[in-house]
């Protein structure tokens, strides 16, 4: 499936502090897997509150949600949400892309161990060592 993938200021960092070849497979899955990704029965959404989202949330007209999608590289796992229409228009013309209905702005990357390893990948590590 094509889709626009814009990364944040923690996800750019993220990226930007890895090897090359973790650099190139990490945009490779973000480009990939987050739209019916080999682990989509496994992503979670979420409100801007923090509160878990149900099925039939999500199809809400104008509800803002977030997912987190574990992906296949090293266990990252990509927290996104959805483009706006306006967003998608500009990414669009930006990058001088074909139109596409599906756009993703990726706002942070967790590595596997940043739920038990202070100072490791993410938003919420705050600055490392």
């Amino acid at each position: 499936m094509l889709y626009i993938v814009v990364l944040g200021p923690a996800a750019t960092r993220i990226i930007q502090s890895l090897n090359h070849f973790d650099q190139r497979e990490l945009k490779r899955v973000l480009n990939d897997e987050l739209a019916d990704g080999p682990n989509a029965d496994k992503e979670v959404r979420f409100d801007s509150h923090g509160h878990a989202q149900r099925g039939g949330d999500r199809a809400r007209p104008g509800r803002l949600y977030y997912t987190a999608t574990p992906l296949s590289h090293r266990a990252y796992t990509a927290i996104h949400r959805p483009m706006s229409t306006a967003e998608l228009s500009m990414a669009t013309r930006a990058r001088r892309d074909q139109a596409t209905d599906l756009g993703f702005y990726v706002l942070d990357i967790l590595v596997a161990d940043s739920a038990f390893t202070p100072g490791l990948g993410g938003l919420a590590a705050g600055p490392g060592p």
